[in-house]
């Protein structure tokens, strides 16, 4: 086994080199002479990206990626794998797996399967799950863009209308308040201070969304020969349910299958009350179900 050990260096709050080289070297003290341990760290989603596809070309058989970073961080390495791949498709569990660690903000997936929150101790699991080869099936979201470009994979949700702005939004204040986030992560705990933080943007972008509806976006959705238009409020292409947001997906990550769900706007009320009526707002969002059909 050949195995990619890829750190996301500024994930979350940051993370040192030595922190890496220790987990690297717990790696090869679990698994073994047997199989190789490489360590890669690099500064952002697009290096992660790079160091990935150029490690699932090398390796086409038996590999590992373990992504230590978050949700974005775990995007890339998927992005990057498929980036590996000419045709577009993603390889199979029997030559490549990805594991996933507690070491961003979000940490939505390995939260999913259990990882633990110490990133020391969530790499003595994934060592251990290795060894008796337990794996789980992990539905990936694939999004073609219809620009001739490679499609755009994520693992966790893909965000419409307001729901999508929160992420750019608070990459924006992260970057212009770094020592801000950085105390209120030591102090609240990374993954619950994201909560907060998502849960206040999205308040704020409902309140210009009252302001001005206009700007919303106008979508056009097509399904079995039906088409239908509206401004959209927001929405989301999930593959498990999630406890931060409103909708019931009726599908688990093991599923090959995905929920989309889209809440058009009717009125200014509506859009106050999308944070504190989340489930009412959820009951009325129009549901898609996508499979690879």
């Amino acid at each position: 086994m050949n195995l990619l050990l890829a750190i996301n260096t500024s994930a979350g709050t940051g993370h040192d080199l030595s922190l890496g080289s220790e987990m690297a070297q717990t790696l090869r003290e679990r698994l073994g002479l047997g199989h190789t341990v490489d360590f890669g760290w690099a500064d952002g989603h697009e290096a992660i990206r790079e160091r990935s596809c150029e490690f699932a070309r090398q390796h086409t058989s038996d590999a590992v990626i373990i992504a230590g970073g978050g949700g974005g961080t775990l995007r890339a390495v998927i992005e990057g794998v498929g980036d590996s791949a000419k045709t577009g498709t993603l390889p199979g569990a029997e030559q490549l797996r990805i594991g996933a660690l507690r070491m961003g903000s979000g940490n939505v997936i390995a939260r999913q399967l259990g990882i633990a929150r110490n990133p020391r101790e969530g790499v003595e699991e994934l060592a251990a799950q290795l060894l008796t080869k337990t794996t789980t099936n992990c539905c990936v979201i694939g999004c073609d863009m219809g620009n001739h470009c490679s499609p755009l994979f994520g693992a966790t949700l893909g965000g419409f209308g307001l729901f999508g702005r929160v992420p750019q939004c608070l990459e924006e204040h992260h970057v212009n308040q770094p020592r801000f986030h950085r105390f209120s992560a030591g102090l609240l705990g990374i993954e619950r201070l994201t909560n907060m933080e998502y849960g206040l943007c999205l308040a704020g972008l409902c309140g210009n969304a009252a302001l001005r509806p206009d700007r919303l976006d106008l979508v056009e959705v097509s399904q079995d020969n039906r088409s239908e238009q509206f401004s959209l409020l927001a929405g989301a292409l999930m593959n498990f349910p999630l406890g931060a947001l409103p909708f019931q997906p009726e599908v688990s990550v093991e599923d090959a299958e995905l929920s989309l769900h889209l809440v058009p706007y009717r009125s200014r009320l509506q859009a106050l009350g999308l944070v504190p009526c989340g489930k009412r707002n959820a009951r009325a969002a129009n549901r898609y179900r996508i499979t690879r059909d």
